[in-house]
């Protein structure tokens, strides 16, 4: 699972675009424990859930499954 996760995020921080590194950062930290989904910016939420959300994570980070 863990394997996975890790393919899942390189992939996607490897697609990013300029706007969407704020928003890569943010959820780096949220996966790491080192920020919360509440500690976002309001103008990068929409970003950051859906961001966590293709990846299988809720917004504390965690999985959904």
């Amino acid at each position: 699972m863990l394997k996975t996760l890790l393919l899942n995020l390189g992939t996607w921080l490897i697609s990013l675009k300029g706007d969407d590194i704020m928003a890569a950062l943010y959820v780096a930290l949220i996966i790491a424990g080192r920020r919360t989904y509440e500690n976002v910016p309001a103008d990068l939420k929409p970003a950051v859930k859906a961001d966590l959300e293709a990846l299988g994570l809720s917004t504390e980070g965690t999985s959904m499954t």
